[in-house]
Parts: structure tokens; C-alpha cells; sequence
């Protein structure tokens, strides 16, 4: 192959590399374990926490008056999978991978998938499909400083025998923190909503007291 051509070839390849979304994006989230972010919730105060990165997994636990309340393990920090609410463990089964095509987030990126999630206590299960778009970027105030944000819808669609219930949560996700800063769910034609006020880096943040978990809670996030 004459000198030329190899070269077009090789500066081709490298092209393609870095227009790869995929290549680009982190092997890992950019979350900093000890994040810790105060919440506002219909007046009450929560705070969150992240407490483990683990590959493309980021732990974050919710705290009400010094009480963990929920535990939430996020893909790369922006879309729930597993955790514990209301004393239940639950985990969603799905291909992850299709997830990573969100990656690095561009306004305009979709994707949809089904699965089930599965209520480990139970042994019980509940069919879904999830579309996640990208729609927009924004910047927030926080009282720790402007964030620069995605704004993410996530509608999902869950099935039980006859019964089928629909929820769309607009989520408002910082790539460096890894963090989702603000939700807006609307299901069953009510709005719920909660939003960061400040965010804190390890260091500067106070950590909750020694907790235990709450007993069937009152706080859902």
C-alpha cells in the first residue's frame, strides 16, 4: 500500500476514534465520594450523599433529619437502577450497555430499552420500557455557586397483568458531579419535586450522624 494511502487510512481511523461518543466518554463517572448535596423537598430539608463509586455505579444516599432514608445506585450518576426504599432492596434488569450510548450526554441523544424490576424482599416483578432523551442544557444557582446542567426527561412505562402506569421524570444532571440536582416527576396526574440548594465537595461538607435505616419511610426521592 503506497505511503500516502496508509496515511489517509491511519488519520481516518483516528478521526472516527474521536468522533466516537463512546470512546469519549470516562471510563468511570467523575463523582467524588463524600459529594454532599442539601435538598429541598415540598419544605423539607433532606441531604444527599454520595457514598460509593464502583465502575459506572454511583451510590447515593438520602438522609432526613439525620435518618438514612433511601439508597439510590445510579449509571454514571444520572438513571436509578437499584437500591433500598422504604425498607424494600429493589434492582432493575436490563442491558446497562445500552445506557453508555448516552455517553458523553449531547443534546438530542435517546435511548429506549425494556426490563423488569425486581423487588428482592418479595420476589416480585414489574415489567417496564424507558425512553431517556436528552432535551436541553441549562445553567441552575445553587447557593454553593452556578452549575452548568443537561435537562434529561426519563418516561417510563410499567406494567403489571392489566394495569399500566406511566411517569415522566425531567431530571437536571451535572456531568462533573455525577449528581442529578433537581427532578420533576409527574405520575398519575400529580407533580412531585425536588431540587439541590447547594452542593458540597468532601472537605467541606458536614457528614450525617451515625444513622440506621428508617423504618417503612415517609420520604421517597
Amino acid at each position: 500500500m503506497p505511503m500516502v494511502t496508509r496515511l489517509c487510512v491511519a488519520l481516518t481511523l483516528v478521526f472516527l476514534a474521536a468522533c466516537d461518543p463512546v470512546a469519549r466518554a470516562p471510563a468511570t463517572p467523575s463523582a467524588i465520594v463524600g459529594t454532599r448535596a442539601v435538598i429541598q423537598r415540598h419544605g423539607q430539608e433532606l441531604f444527599a450523599e454520595v457514598t460509593k463509586v464502583a465502575d459506572k455505579l454511583v451510590t447515593t444516599e438520602y438522609f432526613w433529619n439525620d435518618e438514612r432514608v433511601v439508597v439510590h445506585n445510579y449509571y454514571r450518576g444520572l438513571y436509578n437502577v437499584s437500591g433500598i426504599e422504604f425498607g424494600y432492596q429493589y434492582e432493575a434488569d436490563f442491558d446497562y450497555s445500552t445506557l453508555e450510548k448516552l455517553f458523553p450526554l449531547k443534546v438530542g441523544k435517546e435511548v429506549s430499552f425494556s426490563g423488569n424490576t425486581k423487588n428482592i424482599n418479595r420476589g416480585t416483578a414489574i415489567d417496564f420500557w424507558a425512553n431517556i432523551h436528552v432535551i436541553g442544557e441549562k445553567t441552575i444557582s445553587l447557593s454553593s455557586g452556578d452549575r452548568k446542567v443537561f435537562v434529561v426527561d426519563i418516561v417510563t412505562e410499567y406494567k403489571k397483568g392489566n394495569e399500566a402506569k406511566r411517569k415522566t421524570n425531567t431530571v437536571y444532571y451535572d456531568p462533573e458531579f455525577s449528581m442529578v440536582l433537581k427532578s420533576v416527576i409527574h405520575e398519575d396526574g400529580y407533580q412531585s419535586y425536588w431540587r439541590a440548594v447547594s452542593v458540597e465537595l468532601p472537605g467541606n461538607a458536614r457528614k450525617p450522624s451515625p444513622t440506621q435505616q428508617r423504618r417503612a419511610g415517609t420520604v421517597m426521592i
